[in-house]
């Protein structure tokens, strides 16, 4: 069975050991109750692979020894995902489908049609962080994508300023394929509406900012849906193949 990993500071390395707490230290030891000899696997800020045995389990640390280093010998496109905000657990939804597939940051947006207009979003923000640190980990991605504050949509558009910038619409002469086929790969920001979609006005106030609508080529979808559908198919347009991490004892 597949295990999740575990980020790491490469500062945290003293000696070929490093110490675990906090979360992950319950995490380890509480829910899957593990116990020295056991190996696990973790990723430090390099992005590299590292194999660990457990040594010692504490009441409040897990001390592991390095036993072995993989560097990623893949990349992914550098996607920023600037996502109108949804209705309740749906934002949570894109967060974790977004990481799964390969974001490497989330921009929340409140735009014309946004019907969420949080009171508490700083505490948002930082809850949203937390689940983008767990899909990471489950997911087995090299860093962990970052959720920035939440931006009107006037901002993102000013702002924002990757190479590559694509707002969906529907209704735009082009689609998301043509645009990737044509422009060859570079850091994208993809900029996707909520159910209710863009105004015509925000399209066109995107397209004089710099955005390029974009279509999707194919049926209607939900908001969330068009998210992990568009960021999929710029990772399988613009990525390199992904291989498998290194198996630990016990995977398969």
């Amino acid at each position: 069975m597949r295990v999740p990993q575990f980020f790491i500071h490469s500062s945290d390395i003293i000696d070929g050991r490093c110490r675990i707490s906090g979360d992950d230290f319950r995490h380890l030891a509480s829910v899957r109750r593990v116990k020295a000899g056991e190996e696990i696997r973790l990723r430090d800020d390099s992005g590299a692979v590292l194999s660990a045995r457990i040594v010692l389990v504490t009441d409040d640390s897990i001390l592991a020894e390095i036993t072995g280093r993989f560097s990623a010998p893949y990349s992914l496109p550098d996607i920023t995902l600037c996502m109108s905000l949804l209705k309740g657990k749906n934002f949570d939804q894109v967060i974790e489908k977004g990481v799964e597939i390969g974001v490497a940051r989330i921009v929340p947006v409140v735009s014309e049609r946004t019907i969420t207009r949080p009171t508490d979003a700083s505490a948002r923000v930082e809850r949203w962080n937390r689940k983008s640190e767990e899909a990471a980990k489950q997911s087995l991605r090299e860093r962990i994508p970052r959720v920035e504050r939440i931006m009107p949509f006037e901002e993102v558009i000013a702002s924002v300023s990757t190479p590559a910038r694509v707002i969906a619409h529907p209704g735009a002469q082009g689609s998301i394929k043509e645009f990737l086929r044509n422009s060859g790969p570079s850091s994208i920001s993809l900029l996707v509406g909520p159910e209710g979609g863009f105004s015509l006005r925000e399209v066109a106030d995107a397209a004089g900012a710099g955005w390029t609508p974009a279509g999707f080529g194919f049926s209607q979808l939900r908001a969330g849906t068009a998210a992990a559908v568009l960021c999929g198919i710029i990772v399988y347009e613009w990525g390199d193949p992904a291989p498998r991490p290194p198996l630990l004892k016990g995977e398969g």
